[in-house]
């Protein structure tokens, strides 16, 4: 426990010196490797050496990756390369072979990725003209994501990749970030690439008429990405071929209940194992899954506001994602993570500029005296 102890305290305070930019702290990459390290210490005092266990039994399967790694060796299979997670599992195993913990090299390298995101995200709100805020943070980098930041998972390396996919300034690495997605979720690289199809499309043809536009796009997108998983699992596992269920009122229903944050109401005891009062409170702490998507959606039907190529681009691959997630029963504010923060960057943009339009559109008192003359 103490080695275990000092190595964290280590790893908080690189994760504190990583948010020093420009000789200056940034205040919210500051309070979160605080909390970083306060929480993966208290994980590991409540559980002790069987930490692991701590929300569900993926740590320990990634923990079986890197086992089966050091046991093999590195296999120049696309299969093998995806399915033990070479792009998680490789900086991991460099970072136990300096000593480290492997499940605290796993968490080490979520918070990592979740500062790069927060610098992503904060980068391109800062070139659309908007000085950020703390609170600003919540919409692309709140609780959810600092949950997830202590637990050695995989969720926020893809986070960071989407994020710089659709907001990197470099496009070679964006075309980097893309590839990246194929290694650690090859469905969402699908999703990623049907709406850039779908933008490029927008693109010489601007909406026109926003809510019959999404309605089309989310029937479309829901449609295409609910046909895209029956096709892809027929070719890739051989399995029969099934009509997926798009057309019924469970997967709309499981549509919505994901925009809401509330996709557990969707199944039965056998998948969701707390009961609905116990995730009902525990949604008011992570406000951000139904928060965010809800604004998007409301940013993205208001016809005051320019729609932009992005966000029509975000939504139409989300759309897509969740027609490919709601035919399993994987299908969870976590899988949703990955559109979560672009969402959010694309909804506090929105909002601001909805409120220049209402403040230039305001008569001043001089125009209001001459309108009454």
């Amino acid at each position: 426990m103490i080695l275990f102890t000092l190595q964290t305290l280590v790893l908080g305070l690189l994760l504190l010196l990583f948010s020093r930019r420009s000789g200056r702290f940034n205040l919210y990459s500051c309070l979160f490797a605080v909390s970083w390290t306060v929480a993966v210490l208290t994980i590991r005092v409540i559980y002790g050496v069987d930490h692991a266990s701590f929300y569900s039994s993926d740590q320990s399967s990634q923990l079986e990756l890197l086992r089966k790694f050091e046991r093999e060796g590195f296999a120049f299979s696309l299969d093998q390369i995806i399915g033990t997670r070479y792009i998680v599992v490789i900086p991991a195993w460099l970072l136990k072979s300096f000593g480290l913990d492997p499940l605290l090299a796993f968490k080490f390298l979520q918070g990592l990725c979740l500062i790069l995101t927060y610098r992503v995200c904060t980068d391109f709100i800062s070139h659309q003209g908007l000085k950020i805020k703390l609170w600003h943070a919540i919409l692309f980098s709140g609780p959810l994501f600092i949950f997830l930041s202590v637990l050695g998972l995989r969720d926020l390396q893809i986070v960071l990749c989407v994020s710089y996919f659709f907001l990197g300034k470099t496009p070679t690495m964006r075309f980097f970030a893309l590839c990246a997605s194929v290694l650690l979720r090859p469905h969402l690289t699908a999703a990623l690439i049907f709406g850039w199809l779908i933008s490029l499309w927008f693109a010489r043809h601007p909406i026109k008429r926003m809510p019959i536009a999404v309605t089309a796009l989310t029937v479309g997108g829901f449609v295409a990405g609910g046909y895209g998983y029956a096709i892809g699992g027929f070719l890739k596992y051989q399995i029969k071929y099934d009509v997926p269920f798009v057309f019924t009122q469970r997967a709309w229903w499981r549509f919505f209940a994901n925009i809401l944050g509330l996709q557990f109401l969707t199944f039965g005891d056998d998948v969701v194992k707390m009961s609905i009062s116990q995730l009902l409170v525990l949604r008011l702490f992570f406000i951000d899954t139904f928060l965010i998507p809800s604004l998007f959606i409301l940013t993205l039907l208001n016809q005051n506001l320019k729609s932009s190529a992005l966000r029509t681009q975000v939504y139409v691959s989300f759309v897509f994602f969740l027609g490919l997630a709601t035919q399993t029963n994987f299908n969870s504010s976590r899988q949703n993570l990955p559109f979560l923060s672009i969402m959010g960057v694309l909804a506090l943009l929105g909002i601001q500029q909805r409120k220049i339009s209402e403040t230039t559109d305001q008569p001043t008192r001089r125009e209001i005296e001459s309108w009454k003359n």
